[in-house]
C-alpha cells in the first residue's frame, strides 16, 4: 500500500480529520514530466477530498471553522513545492496549494538546543511588535501580513542524528549509553513527557500561542504501552499524552480569555536560554 493510499484509508476511517500533505524536497533533479506525474498521482488518489485554494474569497479555508471543511468533505490540504520553474500549482489550480508551510527545524541532537530553537519559533510566531516608520515600510508590512495570513508555521519537535548516532548504529557492540537510531535518540531525550513540559511552559506559564502545525518524531510511542506491562498509576494517567496536549492547546487558544492575554515571550528575547539552563 502506498503512502497516498494510507492517507486515503485514514481519511475514510476518520471522517472528521483534516490532513495537510506536504510535497517537497524533490531529490534527484527530476524533470518537468516527473513532477507533473507526481502531482497527477497525488490528485488522482486524494482529489475528491482536496481543500481548494481560494485565498481571496470570503469564508475561505483560513477564516472558516474546520467544521465547515469537514461538512463539505474538503479535508486534505496539499502544499506542493513548485520545483524549479515548473509552476505546478498554477497548472493544477485550485487543487494544489502553493508553498504555505514555514518550516522550523533545529537540526541538532541536543534537546536543550532544540528547545531553545523552538522557543524562538514560538516567540517569532507571537511577535507583533515590528516598527515601520515610513509609508513604504508600512505598505510592505501590510503585504507581508496578508501573506502571513495564508501561511502555516510548523514547530518541529525533531532531533537529528549526528556523527555519534551514526557511528553507534554501525558498531552495535559498542558498550555505551548513546542512542543508536533516530527513534532511540527521540525516545531517550525528547519523549512525550519532555514535550509536555515544553507545552506547559509556552501555553500556561508564558501564555503564548502555538504555531498551527506540530511535527513530532516517534508519535507511535504515545500509545506504545502493551497490556503485559505493569504500569504505575502515574504512567496510566499519562498514556496518550500527545493527543491530550493537542486537545488542551486547541481548547485554550480558542478560549476568548486567551486572546486578551499577552505572550510573555515577546518581552524576553533571551528568556529561552535562561529557562533551559536551569
Amino acid at each position: 500500500m502506498t503512502v497516498l493510499e494510507d492517507i486515503k484509508s485514514f481519511m475514510n476511517a476518520f471522517k472528521t480529520e483534516v490532513v495537510i500533505v506536504e510535497m517537497s524536497h524533490f531529490y534527484g533533479d527530476p524533470d518537468e514530466d516527473a513532477v507533473e506525474q507526481l502531482a497527477s498521482e497525488v490528485l488522482g488518489a486524494l482529489g475528491e477530498l482536496v481543500v481548494p485554494y481560494y485565498p481571496l474569497e470570503e469564508g475561505n479555508f483560513w477564516t472558516r471553522p474546520l467544521e465547515e471543511s469537514v461538512k463539505k468533505n474538503q479535508r486534505v490540504l496539499i502544499a506542493f513545492e513548485n520545483f524549479n520553474a515548473y509552476n505546478t500549482t498554477e497548472k493544477h489550480s485550485p487543487f494544489l496549494w502553493p508553498w504555505v508551510l514555514e518550516n522550523g527545524y533545529a537540526d541538532t541532537d541536543d534537546v536543550a538546543k532544540m528547545k531553545e530553537y523552538n522557543y524562538d519559533v514560538v516567540r517569532a510566531f507571537n511577535n507583533q511588535t515590528d516598527f515601520f516608520s515610513s509609508a513604504a515600510e508600512k505598505e510592505d508590512k501590510e503585504e507581508r501580513q496578508r501573506q502571513d495570513e495564508l501561511r502555516l508555521t510548523k514547530l518541529s519537535w525533531i532531533l537529528t542524528a549526528k556523527a555519534k548516532t551514526v557511528e553507534n548504529s554501525i558498531w552495535p557492540l559498542i558498550k555505551n549509553h548513546h542512542p543508536k537510531t533516530i527513534v532511540d535518540l527521540t525516545l531517550k531525550y525528547a519523549d512525550r513527557f519532555v514535550f509536555e513540559d515544553f507545552v506547559d511552559l509556552v501555553s500556561k506559564d508564558l501564555n503564548c500561542r502555538f504555531p498551527q502545525v506540530f511535527s513530532l518524531d516517534a508519535w507511535f510511542a504515545d500509545s506504545s504501552f502493551s497490556s503485559s506491562e505493569v504500569l504505575g498509576e502515574e504512567d496510566k494517567n499519562r498514556k496518550g499524552v500527545l493527543w491530550k496536549l493537542a486537545k488542551e492547546v486547541s481548547a485554550r487558544q480558542n478560549a476568548p480569555a486567551f486572546a486578551k492575554e499577552t505572550c510573555k515571550a515577546n518581552a524576553f528575547a533571551d528568556d529561552g536560554k535562561r529557562l533551559y539552563s536551569q
